[in-house]
């Protein structure tokens, strides 16, 4: 699991991975899906912190 201050990432499976902020009151979820040739953020984030940051820093997309 990735260790954030904010996000807490779980990973669903080898391809989805769901990006929460459960450190707000209103728990909100995000996805990162990884297809074979792109990935798909799904962001309903609130903004209080950079979720592409974590994204990129993980790896996980380049930018």
């Amino acid at each position: 699991m990735i260790k954030d201050s904010w996000f807490t990432v779980q990973t669903i499976d080898d391809k989805t991975y769901a990006i929460s902020e459960c450190g707000h009151w209103e728990k909100v979820h995000s996805f990162l899906l990884i297809g074979e040739n792109k990935a798909v953020l799904i962001d309903t984030g609130l903004g209080i912190d950079s979720i592409m940051y974590l994204v990129a820093i993980e790896g996980t997309v380049n930018r």
